[in-house]
């Protein structure tokens, strides 16, 4: 049986009312529309990939006093990149940025491409977040697609197929083409359009058709999900990934006031990233078993059991372990787990 190809219908004005509602309704306030710069923008686009808004706007300036451009970025060691980003997850797109600033000095000078092909073939840099980069630093025509926008398109246009496969993709892909403005000077206000309106309006759950709360819905009459009742079911919701679940010791070994740990594998959980010892030597001195907590990640619950053990002396450890000073310990690349035990953790001895 062949696949369905989408014949997408005319939503007169679309793109004009989208710009019009951008100028009067939008975003124009984030740190990262001030000052629009390729560094600037392809920062924030990292980011803002499978993170909240509401978390990039307390990190973006914080990071960028510590990187304040991409030679900075591109000079600095990559856990120094990791600890600046700990907390924000998904720690492959800090390994990405590190290396993709080093690749865009070595290669063009300090200097992002504006062709959105060449931008897509950076570590890290994806079609939509290529796209993004282009249109924002230097006015090219190109197309986003991330979550906010295949949700909006997929709505308005009643496009209800599996957008998990490359056809059905790809053709949401040439709509979104279709979509962009011709005048220069329109194409921000469109693509920031698109991502304001799926992001405040056109939401997930509860968007402006259904509870009012979130604004009026200017393509109300036109929106084929809506039309036919159909706003829950797209897009297509594919099968949830099964969540694994996942017990885990760490091994919480002291001498005085430094702990020890290991630098994790660079594939896995919190790959790259400091933590402590999984697997350790059972030590002489008394252990105290902790109490144990929960972690959730996007696939993975994890049930964390620390085993707390002050020892009088440093032992031998492994190639990939170090003791580090409690005081050292911000300049480190950590799991946000992590973070949070160590600034509970009591370091003085139980019998002291």
């Amino acid at each position: 049986m062949s696949e369905k190809v989408m014949k997408f219908t005319e939503v007169k004005n679309f793109t004009q009312d989208l710009i019009d509602w951008q100028k009067k309704l939008g975003r124009h306030d984030l740190p990262w529309q001030k000052n629009r710069t390729a560094y600037r923008v392809w920062l924030s686009e990292i980011m803002l990939q499978q993170t909240q808004v509401s978390t990039v706007l307390n990190r973006y300036d914080e990071f960028l006093k510590i990187f304040p451009s991409i030679q900075c970025l591109a000079s600095a060691t990559v856990d120094e990149v990791l600890a600046q980003w700990s907390g924000m997850g998904y720690y492959t797109r800090a390994r990405n940025l590190h290396r993709c600033a080093q690749i865009v000095m070595t290669k063009y000078d300090g200097v992002f491409p504006s062709d959105p092909k060449t931008l897509k073939s950076l570590p890290g840099i994806g079609r939509s977040t290529a796209a993004a980069i282009a249109v924002f630093s230097y006015g090219k025509r190109a197309a986003i697609l991330d979550g906010n926008v295949k949700r909006v398109l997929a709505r308005i246009w009643g496009f209800d197929q599996d957008l998990s496969k490359a056809l059905h993709a790809n053709q949401l892909w040439t709509h979104a083409e279709s979509l962009l403005p011709h005048k220069k000077s329109d194409l921000i206000a469109y693509t920031q359009g698109l991502m304001d309106f799926g992001a405040t309006h056109c939401t997930q759950y509860q968007p402006a058709c259904i509870d009012p709360q979130n604004g009026s819905c200017p393509f109300k009459k036109s929106c084929l999900a809506h039309l036919t009742e159909r706003v829950n079911q797209i897009p297509l919701k594919v099968k949830k990934v099964k969540v694994e679940k996942i017990d885990m010791t760490w091994w919480v070994m002291i001498h005085e006031d430094q702990v020890l740990l290991e630098k994790r594998p660079q594939k896995g959980i919190w790959a790259g990233l400091w933590c402590f010892p999984e697997s350790q030597e059972r030590p002489k001195e008394p252990c105290q078993t902790m109490t144990a907590f929960k972690h959730v990640l996007t696939h993975r619950q994890m049930t964390i059991k620390p085993i707390k053990a002050h020892l009088k002396k440093r032992g031998f450890i492994k190639e990939n372990q170090q003791w580090f000073s409690l005081d050292d310990l911000d300049g480190l690349g950590l799991p946000k787990p992590m973070s949070l035990f160590l600034r509970n953790l009591n370091l003085i001895r139980d019998d002291e």
